[in-house]
């Protein structure tokens, strides 16, 4: 993380903020197919304390997204966050969704 911390410092901790200061955030993109379903698939919960970022809508988007790759190893939206713990895209919390275990993430977050 230091090369990035270097070169988009602010943008890191404004990132690493966000991740622990709401219990549930999602990086996301308005037009992608698969952020659509995945804050439809959090739609059901009646969470209270969510953050959705549009990375399509930052001016600093493409920045954001290097960030989040070194953090996550994944390029892509969605990314989705819980109690600080990074979670996966849409086809990782799917799986966890139909074993039953979102419902257990969020509560474990004290989200719900």
């Amino acid at each position: 993380m230091k090369i990035l911390q270097v070169k988009f410092p602010r943008i890191s901790i404004d990132i690493r903020k966000l991740i622990f200061l709401f219990q549930v955030v999602v990086y996301s993109k308005t037009y992608c197919p698969y952020s659509k379903k995945l804050k439809r698939m959090l739609g059901q919960y009646k969470i209270n304390d969510l953050k959705i970022i549009e990375l399509d809508k930052q001016k600093e988007m493409k920045a954001m997204q290097a960030v989040l790759k070194r953090m996550t190893g994944k390029s892509t939206v969605p990314q989705l966050f819980i109690g600080g713990e990074f979670i996966g895209g849409h086809d990782e919390t799917r799986q966890i969704e139909d074993k039953g275990g979102l419902r257990k993430l969020l509560e474990k977050a004290h989200a719900l």
